[in-house]
């Protein structure tokens, strides 16, 4: 091994060893700091950079992590990355391991309250009566796409659009052309895209948009000039949209032909969105906003009128927003998973594509199944993520273990992978977003979900569950429980690297 590759934990032993060698006189004895100096360049420093350089990188993300808080699982792996690759490790740690400190989220927070002292409408996090509800949960994705076109239609002032993947195909095309043509009409259009998820999308779709007079803004871009607004790590995974601040759809579907269309696609996504009506839709208009300000650097006092405005009464269901993310105290969508799960008194239904929670989300699902509550898990055969397909292995296997009933969506890429993010309590109460059950969505990711509470609404869900059941094969049997020797050290090497997905 050459100098230049030392582990760790023998960098850290050389540094030790030359302060050592100085106290004791070892290396020119009684000079001058200077010449202490020029020694630890010189013998310590210099031959051996890369090891120090991961030493100094360590330290600072050893300090990030303990001034956020982090769960034991998530600074495991992390230190074991570092531990193994200092340099690599750390970089990638404080690239994208940062979740609260950062001067980009600082900036985020500061826009959400100046926003959240101008709306005089609905709270976010408190349900509110008065609103209406609409699933759009068929197979293809048609109603989906047919409730955007409509909406978009009809807009007479203003269409709010984010998205974390806008298509560069025929679905993102058109898309862009109807919303040209409200432009046009003189219809305020602002489409905010994710800068990964639509990476390349501004340019290559959204032209005639521009053209036309509307707005688009790209999402925490990794690299900008200006460095005030950019990140590697934080993504905004909303999909969601508002039209003349009273109506919105808001899901799991992105903008693109894998999710929607007019027509079926074998190739399509299983989704589902919602399309609401009434007094939430406040509570959407002021994320949208505040995620607006944030990515074009206005201030909110810009859009007073639309962030005070409060939608009359559409229904009669009770709703709740909870946005979720970096720039939001604690983890709201998380919280309110895990007290959903402990004040389950009959069952709970989890639909998502991707399964890798945090160990006190897991144990506490975990202690329901031990409890003889009835706890379904629904998850796609073979998801779009290979790694995190291994990741989610062993908390199958210990949930199903326990008695919980798992079962496996038989379609995969490019087959029609369940893509779709419901989560269903007992008889009352429904949620339905963009989140997915992994450390990433609960605890990274700019996420917004709508907490239904409502017993009609829920036995509407139950039968988007049904329909999703008849096209599931169990868990038992399916081969995904056998581990033989070369899966398990996969699963094991998955499991360690799991939390930092």
């Amino acid at each position: 091994m050459g100098e230049g590759s030392l582990t760790f934990a023998e960098g850290a032993a050389w540094v030790w060893l030359g302060i050592v060698r100085k106290g004791a006189g070892v290396y020119g004895g009684g000079i001058m700091f200077l010449s202490w100096a020029q020694f630890v360049f010189d013998e310590i420093v210099w031959p051996r950079w890369q090891s120090v350089l991961g030493l100094v990188l360590a330290a600072a993300a050893v300090s990030v992590m303990v001034r956020e808080r982090r769960g034991r699982s998530n600074i495991m792996a992390w230190m074991f990355f570092i531990l193994f690759l200092p340099v690599l490790g750390a970089l990638c740690f404080l690239l994208f391991g940062g979740r609260k400190h950062l001067r980009s989220v600082a900036l985020k927070r500061a826009i959400n309250s100046v926003a959240g002292v101008i709306t005089t409408g609905q709270r976010e996090g408190v349900a509110e009566g008065g609103n209406s509800f609409e699933l759009l949960g068929d197979e293809g994705g048609m109603a989906a796409w047919e409730a955007l076109c409509a909406e978009i239609e009809s807009a007479r002032e203003s269409i709010h659009i984010t998205t974390y993947i806008l298509g560069c195909d025929r679905v993102g095309r058109e898309l862009v052309r109807r919303l040209a043509a409200r432009a046009r009409a003189g219809v305020r259009v602002r489409l905010l895209v994710d800068a990964v998820g639509s990476w390349g999308a501004r340019l290559r779709v959204c032209g005639p948009l521009v053209a036309a007079g509307g707005e688009v803004l790209r999402f925490m871009p990794v690299v900008t000039l200006t460095g005030r607004r950019g990140g590697a790590n934080f993504r905004n995974h909303r999909k969601m949209a508002v039209f003349d601040g009273q109506r919105a759809v808001v899901g799991g579907q992105n903008l693109g032909a894998r999710y929607m269309g007019p027509a079926v696609s074998k190739g399509r996504y299983r989704d589902f969105s919602v399309r609401v009506c009434g007094p939430v839709v406040a509570g959407l208009t002021r994320i949208f906003l505040s995620d607006w300000c944030f990515a074009s650097g206005e201030s909110p006092e810009r859009y007073r009128e639309q962030l005070r405005f409060s939608p009359g009464a559409a229904g009669a269901v009770r709703m709740e927003v909870v946005g979720s993310g970096p720039d939001v105290p604690g983890d709201p969508l998380w919280e309110r998973f895990v007290g959903l799960i402990q004040e389950c008194r009959g069952g709970i239904t989890l639909v998502t594509p991707y399964l890798v929670p945090d160990e006190v989300l897991f144990r506490v699902l975990l202690a329901k199944v031990r409890a003889g509550k009835r706890v379904r898990l629904i998850v796609p055969r073979r998801s779009d993520h290979p790694f995190l397909d291994l990741a989610r292995r062993p908390y199958l296997r210990a949930l199903h273990g326990a008695g919980a009933e798992v079962l496996l969506y038989d379609g995969d890429e490019g087959e029609g992978m369940l893509h779709g993010k419901l989560f269903l309590v007992d008889k009352g109460v429904g949620v339905v977003g963009s989140a997915n059950l992994d450390m990433r969505s609960l605890f990274v990711n700019f996420e917004v979900a709508l907490v239904i509470h409502s017993p009609n609404v829920v036995r509407r869900l139950r039968v988007l569950e049904a329909e999703l059941v008849a096209n599931c094969v169990p868990y038992a049997g399916s081969g995904l429980e056998v581990s033989n020797w070369r899966n398990g050290v996969l699963e094991a090497l998955a499991h360690v690297v799991g939390p930092l997905l």
